[in-house]
């Protein structure tokens, strides 16, 4: 008895995901719905959000999980040189005008802003690690000079780098030393 439910559960289930298969190329709710029913027979739960989260990230119109990674890391590693939106475009095989609007769905702000930000970001680590002047900060992390990146970084964060530095203890000198720099020279 217990094999015979165990065929007609098979032949259900292989009845099923035939049916979604021919479904899938022309009626996409239909191929659905055999799949949600093939879970039903097989003891799985589809309704977590895995299959409606994929559909809805497709259907955005965003970068697929490949192309964001791609380009996280080609950020990451640029940081500190120039960094042009048509090459992260070519990067993931997209047009400009796609790349911007697919690149502002996934992480939520242009890729100009994104790069910024992580910038200012990797300005604040190295301003907490080290004592290297400012001009410094803002060569290694991408800026042009170092009053460009005081506007780039009061805008993001609200506070000049000078004294969101002073709020936080710093690492050691550029020659090696600890200590704090004097504000005036004693004559």
């Amino acid at each position: 008895m217990l094999n015979s439910t165990s065929t007609d559960s098979d032949d259900a289930l292989a009845s099923l995901l035939a049916s979604a298969t021919v479904a899938l190329d022309t009626d996409r709710r239909a191929a659905k719905r055999c799949i949600q029913r093939a879970a039903v027979l097989l003891g799985i739960n589809l309704s977590s959000g895995g299959d409606d989260a994929a559909e809805h990230w497709c259907l955005q119109g965003g970068l697929a999980s490949w192309q964001a990674k791609r380009i996280r890391s080609y950020i990451e590693a640029k940081l500190d040189s120039s960094i042009r939106a048509t090459d992260l475009a070519g990067l993931v095989q997209l047009s400009t005008s796609h790349f911007f609007r697919a690149f502002r769905k996934t992480f939520g702000e242009s890729p100009i802003a994104y790069i910024m930000r992580r910038r200012v970001e990797r300005a604040q680590e190295l301003m907490l690690a080290s004592r290297v002047p400012l001009s410094q900060v803002a060569l290694e992390c991408g800026m042009c000079d170092q009053p460009h990146f005081c506007r780039c970084f009061r805008r993001i964060v609200g506070i000049s780098p000078g004294t969101w530095r002073r709020q936080f203890p710093v690492g050691p000198t550029p020659d090696g030393s600890t200590g704090t720099i004097p504000t005036r020279i004693a004559r």
